[in-house]
Formats: structure tokens, sequence, C-alpha cells
């Protein structure tokens, strides 16, 4: 019976002593934030934004100003996020929120939020429509757009306004409101005379902290005032070029603008273009175009690509560039480059091995998540420095900045660096998890923030970690170090952790996770389940093996006397003694 006790309860203990080793209850939720989308739906978020675990969300709304509640459900696979939907959206109106957190191991609610629509409404942006000069009146745009169609019918809209020349990078802005009644219109003034403007728009709900999106960028020219040449003069031209598809042929964006020091010229009616194989000019094809560049699809020759721009008094001087050929080997002389900031300026030098190149070809643009869609690029003559003004790069962007050597009709290989004009704390933390939960260590891994919220050279990571006795340690890491190995933590003892992201302007903290080390081991599972299992078979053994020897006192054995055995020879009897009587 004491057996059969003892392996009943070493099978009971065992799931029960994995259970409280591995149990990992889920963060905490935390930094809640709600947007109501107008018509659309109230979607809350809330970090972190992965656990470690499979876990289910609860949000708990209150609306109809405290009257009614109903709960939008959520799982971890499908992020941190819930939404309601219409007709169960009441403006206006105040909600109080409520996100509960549960995995198989148990349940934490977060903080009560409260939410006021008026304040947190998000609509869509405006559509441009039209920007036109107005008859007479010089350097003036009109912009006219349509109302967001869902936007609140009787809220004030304020808008934002930016614009920029064409080939100007940066953006002024102007800030106004627009009553219900009032049209959609604004008189953009102050502008340069003959020159094509970009403009975008946004606008919000008046008491609205979120703002629409942008929306798209639409051009537009003042009036000419006056000609002060009678034709063209020459054009800058430069080339962008794509990798090669399988069959061999390769996309090439075809860029110009008007040449370094040219004045104000008449108004350019248009450009025309001709490009034709190196070794075949018989096969030239001709195009024409109103805008500043142009995506030809040549094949993996060399090619020439000749462009003049022409208005109603005549054509400019033409413009040639070579293409190489695919497997073309370009000429290097470019030995080093370093930028730097010289008062209000970037300036970019470079040094190199052949004394006799003399022209270069700087392009830059922002180093983005995608592929950019402006390049920007100016031609340096005579001299191995560049500078341009800080105010005309975004703060906070990285740049790619390269510089390419010019050798007669031969384009040489780049070298390229990258730069910001100014850096900032990042805007985000690194997104962190913990991995490989054991009883005294843990892998913390974090990913690379994305390029748009870096604001600066990520330098170091920082690993900051505390123990809930209220110990605090930190590791700090080069910034190529994407993870990381806690060793002599505490057994069965409950830890938050931070990654802090460095710039030379400070640093970013990640969300906090949370974890619990472990009270045993696998393998002191599996020792213990080892120790449990071998005794209670020495135990079985010895059981059956006790058994075995134990006399068996319940069958007599037959009684032999001795007169019978005389010298280990049995009497003889006459076949008649054996007889039975």
């Amino acid at each position: 019976m004491n057996l059969r006790m003892m392996w009943a309860w070493a099978l009971w203990m065992l799931p029960l002593l994995c259970r409280f080793g591995l149990a990992v209850l889920p963060a905490k939720p935390e930094n809640i934030s709600c947007v109501f989308y107008y018509k659309k739906n109230f979607t809350c978020t809330w970090s972190p934004e992965k656990e470690a675990n499979f876990t289910w969300y609860k949000v708990k709304r209150t609306y109809s100003y405290g009257q009614k509640n109903d709960i939008c459900s959520s799982t971890s696979e499908n992020g941190a996020s819930c939404s309601f939907f219409l007709p169960r959206i009441t403006n206006p109106d105040n909600y109080t929120i409520q996100v509960e957190a549960q995995n198989s191991d148990g349940i934490i609610e977060s903080d009560i939020t409260h939410w006021r629509l008026d304040y947190i409404i998000k609509i869509e942006p405006p559509n441009i429509w039209s920007v036109e000069p107005v008859l007479g009146i010089k350097r003036m745009i009109q912009i006219k757009w349509k109302r967001p169609v869902l936007a609140p019918v009787s809220s004030i809209l304020k808008y934002i306004l930016r614009f920029r020349t064409v080939n100007s990078t940066d953006w002024m802005e102007v800030n106004f409101t627009k009553d219900i009644n009032r049209d959609e219109t604004y008189n953009l003034t102050g502008l340069q005379a003959f020159t094509e403007y970009v403009v975008v728009l946004q606008c919000a709900a008046e008491d609205s902290r979120f703002w629409s999106g942008w929306s798209q960028e639409k051009m537009g020219t003042t009036e000419e005032e006056g000609k002060l040449v009678s034709s063209p003069l020459g054009l800058d031209l430069w080339r962008v070029l794509r990798p090669a598809k399988v069959d061999g042929r390769r996309t090439v964006k075809l860029l110009w603008k008007k040449a370094k020091g040219a004045p104000v010229l008449e108004k350019t009616l248009g450009y025309n273009i001709w490009y034709f194989p190196e070794n075949n000019t018989n096969l030239a094809e001709t195009t024409n175009t109103t805008n500043q560049q142009l995506e030809l699809y040549l094949g993996d020759k060399a090619y020439w690509v000749s462009v003049i721009s022409y208005n109603s008094l005549g054509e400019s001087p033409v413009a040639v560039l070579r293409i190489p050929a695919i497997d073309e080997k370009s000429f290097q002389c470019i030995e080093a480059m370093q930028a730097c900031l010289t008062q209000d300026q970037l300036l970019v030098e470079w040094r190199s091995s052949d004394p006799e190149v003399d022209t270069w070809v700087v392009e830059w643009f922002p180093d983005l998540d995608s592929e950019p869609s402006t390049f920007y690029w100016e031609s340096v003559s005579q001299a191995r420095n560049w500078t341009i003004q800080q105010d005309k790069l975004q703060p906070f962007w990285c740049y790619n900045i390269s510089v390419y050597p010019i050798w007669q009709d031969q384009v040489g290989k780049p070298y390229s660096i990258q730069a910001y004009v100014k850096e900032g704390i990042p805007l985000s933390g690194p997104v962190t998890k913990a991995e490989n939960i054991g009883v005294k260590s843990v892998t913390i891994t974090w990913k690379e923030i994305p390029k748009s919220q870096r604001n600066g050279f990520i330098s170091n990571y920082t690993i900051f970690y505390e123990a809930e006795d209220g110990k605090k340690f930190s590791e700090t890491v080069n910034s190529s170090i994407l993870q990381y190995n806690l060793e002599s933590l505490t057994r069965k003892t409950s830890y938050t952790v931070q990654v802090m992201a460095s710039t030379s302007a400070g640093g970013t903290n990640s969300t906090q996770i949370n974890f619990r080390t472990l009270s045993i081991s696998i393998l002191e599972i599996g020792f213990i389940t080892s120790l449990i299992g071998g005794g209670l078979l020495i135990l079985i053994i010895l059981t059956v093996a006790y058994g075995l020897k134990k006399p068996k006192n319940g069958i007599p054995r037959p009684a032999r006397p001795a007169s019978l055995f005389v010298r280990g020879k049995m009497p003889r009897r006459s076949p008649e003694a054996w007889t039975l009587k």
C-alpha cells in the first residue's frame, strides 16, 4: 500500500513542478492609446506589442456616458490592438477603457483610462484638385480642395499647408482654419515669380489632437514677370541606374535641371530626348516630356542620351550623357571621403588619387526603409569639396551621399557615406523580447529601430533590468549586437527589462517587458524524475527479491523416520510387504 501511494504522489507532483517552474504571467498592458477614426471605428493599442506566450486580450469599454459597456476581444497573434465598430460608436461621448491580458498562467489588468471622443477624432486628408495662378496677380497661387467626406459636418477644421519649390527640399508651412460654410480655397502669396511649387495639405477637427494624413502632392506655377533671355540655356544631365532584370535589360532614370548659375528664363515648354546604342546609331529613339525626369528601359550595352529644352523662342544647347554597359568596369580614384558640419552648412570633402579628374557629381537622398522616390544631385568642377545649407536637409534624417568622378565621357565608381545634419534621440525604443528563460539566465533580443525613427546613428544599446526586490543592473553593448545573455539571475524571481538605444543626442527606452526565472530547470526536473523513478525501481526489485526468498510455512514437509536410512540405503522389502492391507 505504501509503495502505491509513493508512486501516485510522484506522478502527481511531477506536472506541478513543471507548471510552477515554467509559469510566466502576461505583461501588464500599458501605454494605452485610442483613436476615433470618424465613421469607421474606435481603435485602441497598447504595449507590449508582442508577448512571449500566446495571450488573450479583452478590452473593456464603458460608453454612452457610463450607461453601457461592452468588450472587444483579441489575441497576441493579431497584435496589441482591438477595434469597436459602428453602430456601437457614439459621438460626442466619453469612454473608459481597460485592457485585460490572460494566458495559461494567469490574468493581469491595465489601469483604467478615460477618452473624450472630440479630442481623439481623426479624419481623412483633404483632396487638392487645383493649384493655379490668379490672372493678373503676380507671385501668388490659389489652392482649391474638397473637404473630406468623412469629417464632422458641424466641426470647424484646422489646416496645415506645406509648400516648396520643385527643386528644393525645404518645406514651408502656413496654418489656418475654415468655417463650415467657407469655400475650400486659400491664396498663397509672397512667392517667386514664374516658379513651380509643390503643395500638400492636412487637416484636423478643431478640438482633436490627431491630424489627418497628408494629401497627395499637387504642383502649380506662379505667373511670369518678364523675359531675361531670348532662349533657354543648357541643362545639367544625370542618371540613376537600376539593377538589370533577368532578360539583361535595365531601367535608367534620367534627371535634368537648369544649368547652375543660369538666370530666370521664359517658361520652358518641354524637353526633347533621344537615345541610341553606342555601337549602332541607326537604332536611335526619340521622345518628349514636360517633366524634368524620364525612365528609359535599355539593353545591356552602352548608350548615348541627349536632352534639350525648348520654349517659344528657341532651343537650349544639347546635354549629352553616356550610359555604361552592364558589364563595364568603372574607374576608381576617390580614396577617402568625410562629412562634417561647419556653422550652418554640411561640408563634404574627398581625396582623389588622379589629379587629372576635376569634375564630379554629388548625389544625395534620404536613407529610408523604402526605396527613395526623389534623388538630388549637383555638379562640382575644379574642387574636391561640396557644401549644402543645413536648412535644405531635414534634421534627424540620415542621408546617403555619393560622389561620382567624371573623366571625359566616363563616370567612375562612386564613394558613399552617410550623414546627419542634426541628431536627436530615437523616436522609439527597440522592440524587445525575452527568450530561452532559464533558472539563472535569459536571452534578451531586440530588433533594429526603423530608419525613419532613429534620428541619428545608433552608437550603443543599454540593457536595464530590475529584480522584484528592487535591485537594478545594466549592461551596454555596441550597435552591431542585437541580443544579450543575462547571467547570474535569481531563481524563481520576476524581472523587468528595458533596452535603450542611444545616439549622440541621448537614448530612448523600449517598452518594458517582464519575465520570471524558472524555479526548476528542465535538467533538474529530469534529474529528480530519474531519482524518483530509480528509487521506485530499486524498491520494487528489493520487494520482489524478499518475497522470493521467504520460506513457505503453509505446506508441511513429509516425515521421514531415521530408521529408514541406514548408510544411505533404503531397506529392502519383499514384494509382499508392499501389498496394501
